[in-house]
């Protein structure tokens, strides 16, 4: 025997609440109101859910994978995600949507194909832009059928009728038709101009100053390479008249090159003077790309095709995987703190210990590059025979070379000098033979394209002279030759003095 004090009270309270929560029960305005607004709520929540479940559209274009999604929201915007770097936000347009793409993941092999054939640059914004247009168009139908698909099962199943159902994709319809109608009036497009830019990204109005300044400027440049071509052989018939001396068919001759930086246009420029000077090798002593990427590496695929042995060191914006993707070519030697005799000469060389874009070195690249220059310098001591060359992309600390070869090849600064230290060795610092890379290209005043072919005596293997090559950067063909003699250029003795006046993280 149970005893429930109040169940009868209770019950009877619930029975009359009941009552009076029918529907039945309620004012007719009340259920007139209803009647009205729930499909229309309904509606809106299944278009909300069923674009959030399926209103996204993948797509390439060019070589990029995106995502796109028309949201609703409050405010009407469009973002542009670049993961993990950040966003793009432009104020396009004033309706309740915001149009969302994500850049999902980038075509490896078609950017391959761009880098292997630079000029293809001139047509790929086309292609991207055409691609995101079409993507535009099939993401806003597939929107549109996601909301009205959505906005009918929503109101159909929970009022349980195909009448309200189809109110409710007339609801959605309306509203598409009317978000989008006034997504287009409102739209504007000087937004692309003043975009806002979050996470890393927030440096991007600089950066993309100087890639329109790249994009304007490279076609000049394209258009003068046959231009540097030529005179490259005007150059050397120049040099057949020179009094001061000639090389003979013994004469062992080398092409130093160095910092490249990515430049298309340096592989062509290498080609004509290894070709015309007939060289026996050509030493690169690194920067030969931007940014170390695996994309990068593309880049160096002509060296196999330049026929001639290449030997190259690492600088400090090449990563492992670039030293990987040199060693690969056909010819090439990648030098890793050893030696090799190649043409007659036994060349030392080992790669610069930073990696500029591993932010983690920042703030400490003096050190970095001393204690690698000392731990090299006192490896190449021990080398028996010694070498008759060192390269080293950084001179910075050349002096501890001193006495160790006679011959110190290196890079980095951009600017061509050469000195002779204390015990004898010769320091030859090379200019950027790709006129600095791309980024040259944004400068106003062009920077020169250096290269230098080197004669050795083939008994001694000392270097007895040297010609300097200097071709006009953006907006000039002119090309100069200056031709020295070791035993009457003797240079100036610099010590610890860095012959680099810019940062060591920026050349």
């Amino acid at each position: 025997m149970t005893t429930q004090t109040g169940q009868p009270g209770d019950t009877a309270w619930r029975s009359r609440w009941r009552q009076r929560m029918r529907p039945t029960a309620w004012p007719s305005w009340l259920r007139r109101t209803v009647s009205v607004l729930s499909p229309v709520v309904l509606a809106l929540a299944g278009a909300w859910v069923a674009l959030a479940v399926a209103g996204t559209t993948q797509a390439y274009a060019g070589p990029l994978a995106i995502d796109v999604a028309f949201k609703p929201t409050l405010s009407g915007e469009s973002i542009i995600h670049l993961d993990p770097v950040g966003a793009v936000v432009l104020d396009t347009h004033h309706a309740p949507v915001t149009l969302d793409i994500s850049v999902r993941q980038v075509d490896i092999e078609g950017l391959n194909g761009i880098v292997q054939d630079p000029y293809s640059l001139s047509t790929l914004d086309e292609q991207i832009t055409s691609g995101i247009q079409d993507v535009l168009v099939d993401a806003a139908v597939r929107a549109a059928l996601a909301a009205v698909i959505g906005a009918a099962l929503a109101a159909g199943l929970v009022l349980r009728s195909v009448r309200r159902a189809l109110l409710g994709a007339a609801v959605a319809a309306v509203a598409v038709v009317g978000t989008y109608g006034l997504a287009a009036l409102s739209y504007d497009p000087e937004s692309v101009g003043e975009p806002a830019y979050t996470g890393p990204l927030a440096a991007a109005p600089q950066l993309i100053g100087n890639a329109e300044d790249i994009a304007t400027n490279f076609d000049a440049y394209a258009d003068q390479l046959a231009g540097f071509v030529s005179n490259v052989a005007a150059v050397y018939d120049t040099t057949l008249s020179l009094d001061t001396f000639q090389p003979n068919d013994d004469t062992i001759r080398v092409l130093h090159v160095s910092d490249l930086h990515l430049n298309p246009a340096a592989w062509e420029v290498i080609g004509a003077v290894a070709e015309q000077y007939d060289v026996d090798v050509i030493v690169d002593t690194g920067d030969i790309v931007d940014q170390g990427t695996p994309v990068e590496s593309a880049y160096v695929r002509p060296i196999g095709e330049l026929g001639r042995p290449y030997v190259f060191v690492k600088g400090n914006h090449d990563s492992v995987a670039t030293a990987a993707a040199v060693a690969a070519q056909p010819g090439a030697i990648v030098l890793n703190g050893d030696e090799v005799e190649v043409a007659g000469l036994r060349i030392a060389g080992a790669p610069d210990p930073r990696f500029t874009a591993d932010k983690s070195t920042r703030g400490v690249p003096g050190d970095a590059i001393r204690i690698g220059t000392e731990e090299f310098a006192e490896e190449v001591a021990e080398f028996d025979p010694p070498p008759d060359v060192i390269a080293f992309h950084d001179p910075s600390h050349a002096e501890l070379f001193d006495g160790i070869a006679p011959l110190v090849l290196s890079g980095h600064a951009h600017k061509r000098d050469t000195y002779t230290l204390d015990e004898g060795t010769r320091v030859m610092v090379q200019g950027s033979t790709g006129g600095a890379g791309l980024r040259g290209l944004r400068d106003e005043e062009p920077t020169a394209v250096n290269l230098s072919v080197l004669y050795f005596d083939p008994e001694s293997r000392r270097l007895v002279a040297w010609d300097d090559l200097t071709l006009g950067g953006l907006g000039r063909t002119s090309a100069e030759i200056d031709r020295h003699r070791a035993d009457e250029d003797e240079g100036s003795a610099q010590g610890d003095e860095d012959p680099s006046p810019a940062p060591d993280l920026e050349n």
